[in-house]
């Protein structure tokens, strides 16, 4: 279930000291993922090493962030992050969105605290950037209507390379409003409230990407890691729908 861990993280929960569980399963196969080695991973951690970590560092840990691979996919999560909250943790779900009824289950038992949704591009890229012939735009819409029922959430996008014919390229700017309109259409709350932040890609080595293509030894040069101007082009696009929108450093 659990295929890595790391102990301490002062960036992947907002305001919070946290410990990472990475969850091995994940439904989709994004060429650009750098998690192969956690998908695929075959030596899970027991979860009594992990609580036993968290009860040593009571007063030190104050929550612990739950990702992937994609964690909804995992059939214990809710007792797992029941452990958690009866510890006084916090609860963070970093999740792609495939799963709503998993989503809308651990919302209805007040077990997360936090939700952070991958939007991988609009709705025309969805299937290439997800590496997937499934279509899970569907779930997507509705797992962003459900995730504002959250105590707190945010959208995110990693802007990634577009392979298309063999060829590399940056997501246009009609592209991130095709993204932008497409979950503006999906939130009940006022737009202007919602947090999203653009991530930028960094190739690493081929043997940790899903797809070798995007290895740092294979993708040309000026894709290798997201370029300043494309975040803040498409940050320009993002803000007009979403004010909020933030590039994360």
């Amino acid at each position: 279930m659990i295929t890595g861990f790391h102990k301490v993280s002062t960036i992947d929960y907002p305001g919070k000291i946290s410990s990472v569980a990475f969850f091995k399963r994940c439904d989709y196969q994004c060429p650009s993922c750098h998690a192969k080695q956690i998908i695929s991973g075959k030596n899970e951690i027991p979860e009594e090493e992990i609580f036993n970590y968290l009860d040593s560092r009571k007063g030190l840990i104050d929550s612990v962030v739950l990702c992937g691979g994609e964690p909804t996919l995992c059939l214990g999560l809710g007792n797992f992050a029941r452990k958690i909250k009866e510890r006084g943790l916090a609860v963070k779900l970093d999740t792609n969105g495939s799963n709503p009824a998993v989503l809308a289950d651990l919302l209805k038992e007040g077990l997360i605290d936090y939700i952070a949704m991958d939007i991988k591009g609009p709705e025309s890229l969805y299937s290439k950037l997800t590496g997937e012939l499934i279509d899970f735009r569907e779930q997507v819409k509705k797992s962003a209507g459900i995730m504002q029922k959250a105590p707190n959430y945010e959208f995110r996008t990693t802007l990634v390379p577009v392979l298309e014919e063999g060829k590399f390229r940056w997501m246009t700017n009609e592209e991130i409003r095709e993204m932008a309109k497409w979950i503006d259409g999906h939130v009940f709350v006022n737009s202007k409230d919602v947090k999203w932040f653009l991530q930028k890609f960094v190739a690493r080595g081929k043997e940790e990407m899903v797809d070798e293509r995007f290895g740092v030894e294979n993708i040309p040069k000026e894709y290798r890691e997201t370029p300043i101007k494309v975040m803040e082009e498409s940050k320009t696009e993002m803000v007009k729908y979403f004010p909020r929108c933030e590039i994360r450093n």
